[in-house]
């Protein structure tokens, strides 16, 4: 059973944003009548106010995945005999069930470092589930290595199939599956989408968010993508998204946040901030979701703003 009510709609959600911004801010934004997510007072002296309703609750809370059968390597020496993956799940209030939403977090970075994005994210009605990489996050105490992302790629399908499981199947649509990752994470939402011997096939659509070049066998795919990164990226050049862009065959839409560094974005506060966040839950809505007006209204919305360059294939 699918999730059918409409929320704002994501495209709207960007449209709104950029004549903010263009605007001053914002803080000033505001929405016209009759859309979902609005409501519309008239007064006796015949004016008119309009109230935005918040965004839906959101819960968060871990869960202690473990996947037994694989240990923590580093330099051939087991560290670990078992893959601990602490899971954060921004869950959204409502009966569900819900797409589920896997984001898998940068190097040198936790969950929670993203939890502003992971919980905008889940309020558009996506359940997020944001594991823990072993030797990604320094608070887990491991050394750090960025040798490892087919194991993560291996870690996102346990992360899928324990949440997709029994114990979560009254939140969780098992037949909307997405995998979301920014920097190294990014790398490993690829290999989940296309990575040969990494593939897995119940994943729909990915965001690959400051990606480097995929450096693996390529796997012909129909999966679509949307590729982020800012043009003033100072960890990842921003020639690599374009790589990545000319790699892949699967239909992509390209957004490239004209100014922007790496991390800020997603992390919070920035002009694009908005922007990143309606443009991602627009995707998955359209891709994964089944609902809102699809990426041709998405990327007609993106090309009025000057914050942002938009293309696409496939």
């Amino acid at each position: 059973m699918r999730l059918r009510t409409r929320r704002t709609s994501r495209a709207t959600l960007v449209a709104l944003v950029i004549a903010a911004i263009a605007g001053g801010g914002v803080a000033g934004c505001t929405s016209s009548p009759g859309t979902v997510g609005t409501s519309v007072s008239h007064r006796a002296d015949g004016t008119t106010s309009t109230t935005t309703a918040p965004p839906p609750a959101v819960t968060l809370s871990v869960q202690a995945l473990v996947d037994d059968t694989r240990p923590v390597v580093s330099g051939g020496e087991d560290l670990s005999p078992e893959r601990a993956l602490p899971t954060s799940v921004w869950t959204p209030a409502g009966p569900g069930p819900f797409p589920l939403v896997v984001f898998v977090h940068g190097f040198d970075k936790g969950p929670l470092d993203y939890q502003r994005f992971c919980a905008a994210l889940a309020s558009s009605g996506f359940v997020v589930a944001a594991p823990s990489f072993p030797q990604e996050d320094p608070a887990r105490g491991f050394p750090l290595d960025e040798s490892h992302l087919g194991d993560e790629a291996a870690d996102v399908s346990f992360v899928i199939t324990s949440l997709t499981g029994d114990a979560t199947a009254d939140k969780v649509d098992r037949s909307e599956v997405a995998v979301v990752g920014h920097s190294d994470g990014a790398d490993v939402a690829l290999l989940v989408g296309y990575g040969h011997g990494s593939v897995d096939a119940r994943v729909a659509a990915v965001v690959a968010d400051a990606p480097d070049p995929m450096t693996v066998g390529i796997v012909p795919s129909r999966t679509p993508l949307l590729l982020v990164q800012g043009t003033a990226d100072s960890v990842v050049p921003y020639s690599s998204s374009q790589t990545v862009f000319a790699q892949l065959e699967s239909p992509v839409s390209y957004v490239t946040l004209v100014g922007a560094d790496h991390l800020a974005p997603i992390a919070g506060g920035t002009p694009w901030t908005p922007v990143l966040d309606g443009d991602v839950a627009a995707f998955l809505d359209a891709t994964v979701a089944g609902r809102g007006p699809g990426t041709t209204a998405l990327a007609a919305t993106l090309a009025a703003s000057p914050l942002v360059r938009y293309t696409s294939k496939g």
